[in-house]
């Protein structure tokens, strides 16, 4: 049988302890001009039927219809027992700041399309604070309908969503600032106070304010390879740039977000001039097969040309570069370099845009072929 109640409050605080739900155990009938003590840090939310009756902050309070607008209404509809009382759920939550260690279980993958190779691998570790600011908001999102909810409990909670929310944040800002490997190795503090606000927006959404957020960041000492067994492609040149913005990223002022736009143009012209040496290699190759099956016969082709007409090397056809211009991948189809455009801008053939020109991969070329 519920219990007759004339006083609402804490009586103690466990260790850590955040929510604290009144009466313990079970129901109560509180009576009708009982005192609410509501101390220093705490929030008093009382609950009927999943519905919130009414938040009251730190004071004492008389129940009474007078001055409780909610027990005017319960009053109306007759919710009240023959004792003048009335049942409800009162849970005292916290309101003080909770300190949080935190540290990546698994690697965030941040996105950045237009630095290569397309991904980073982020780690990171350290503690943040939060305190609750909206308790009603707060114990929905946390599952906070208990009896007692510890800290850990909240921790348990948040550390999943802050992975997350830490992974989509800093894509966002990977997208608007252009940032890539190099400028997230060099995490610097203007890069992290945006974080910071842009994971506010998410925070508030839980009830919650974040106070101070002293994470440490930093690219994962493997992070090619990770985001590459992720499936995020690397052909032969985005690896040598990819290794080329982790050389950078050694620089102690290779992370300014100032030097991003310098960075972009000095990796656009390397990539550049890793396709002519790549090209060069692969005409040379070519040569030297056609060398080593005997001389070519009269009026054949030579080696690495291409068009209407020609005439493979001996030993076989040519094989496919693993980067092409357009004109390649047209002559390789047997269709205008128009054509291959017009397919890249149709989104049927992946194909990487370098300043004013394309360039595309052995592999995009050859899963547009099979369709």
């Amino acid at each position: 049988m519920p219990k007759i109640l004339d006083r609402v409050a804490v009586e103690g605080w466990g260790r850590d302890e955040v929510v604290q739900k009144f009466p313990r155990g079970g129901l109560g009938d509180i009576k009708l001009g009982s005192q609410l003590i509501v101390n220093p840090g705490e929030t008093a939310v009382f609950v009927r039927g999943g519905e919130a009756l009414g938040t009251f902050e730190p004071g004492r309070y008389t129940l009474t219809s007078e001055n409780i607008p909610f027990l005017t209404d319960l009053l109306e509809s007759g919710l009240f027992g023959g004792a003048n009382v009335f049942t409800a759920d009162v849970y005292f939550v916290k309101t003080t700041d909770m300190t949080m260690k935190w540290g990546t279980v698994n690697p965030i993958i941040v996105e950045h399309p237009t630095r290569m190779p397309g991904a980073s691998a982020i780690v990171g570790n350290g503690t943040y604070v939060v305190k609750v600011k909206e308790p009603w908001r707060f114990l929905n999102a946390m599952d906070a309908f208990r009896e007692s909810v510890r800290q850990q409990d909240i921790k348990t909670r948040l550390d999943p969503m802050l992975a997350v929310m830490i992974a989509d944040k800093l894509s966002e800002l990977a997208a608007a600032k252009d940032l890539g490997p190099a400028q997230l190795q060099s995490f610097t503090k203007d890069l992290n106070a945006m974080l910071v606000a842009l994971l506010q927006e998410e925070f508030d959404a839980i009830g919650i304010t974040l106070i101070d957020f002293a994470i440490n960041m930093t690219l994962h000492p493997d992070s090619l390879k990770v985001v590459t067994n992720m499936g995020y492609g690397t052909s032969y040149v985005q690896k040598q740039q990819a290794d080329a913005l982790m050389a950078a990223a050694s620089n102690p002022s290779g992370g300014a977000l100032s030097e991003v736009g310098f960075g972009a143009m000095g990796m656009a012209a390397m990539q550049q001039q890793q396709l002519q040496q790549q090209m060069m290699a692969q005409q040379l190759l070519q040569q030297q097969q056609a060398a080593q099956g005997g001389a070519a016969p009269a009026g054949a082709t030579p080696a690495g040309a291409t068009g209407a007409g020609a005439t493979p090397p001996a030993g076989g056809p040519a094989p496919m570069p693993d980067v092409m211009t357009p004109e390649q991948a047209a002559a390789i189809l047997q269709v205008t370099a128009a054509d291959i455009i017009a397919a890249i801008d149709a989104g049927e053939l992946k194909a990487k845009k370098i300043g004013a020109a394309y360039r595309i991969s052995k592999a995009s070329l050859e899963a547009y072929l099979a369709g």
